[in-house]
């Protein structure tokens, strides 16, 4: 499994070849024309965005790099057994505070039904 920046890279950079290609295509089938503007112009534009955005994804300072982090495996699998960890030792400590909760109720009801 790669990383994920990796495999937005690759999605990102395919997806702005293709919207380049598709303009190619339809200047070569005379469909497209450069000199006047019209639909094929957003399809050139969105290609060069995805290519610059596949290339703000290997960036660490960029935005994308917090939702495609450039980790390896083991680095993920560190971090997820360590937040699974921590939820972990949450629960635990929510579960006594719930349970002492429940002693001191039940005393204070005892004590009252006396």
């Amino acid at each position: 499994m790669d990383e994920p920046s990796k495999a937005a890279n690759r999605v990102l950079l395919g997806t702005g070849l293709g919207l380049i290609l598709v303009c190619g295509f339809a200047i070569s089938e005379q469909r497209m024309a450069l000199d006047e503007l019209g639909i094929g112009h957003l399809f050139l534009i969105g290609g060069i965005a995805f290519l610059v955005l596949s290339r703000l994804v290997n960036y660490e300072t960029s935005g994308l790099a917090k939702y495609f982090p450039n980790e390896t495996e083991q680095n993920m699998k560190a971090r997820i057994h360590d937040e699974l960890s921590q939820a972990e030792r949450e629960n635990e400590v929510g579960n006594a505070w719930a349970e002492l909760e429940s002693k001191v109720l039940t005393s204070e009801i005892a004590q009252e039904s006396e």
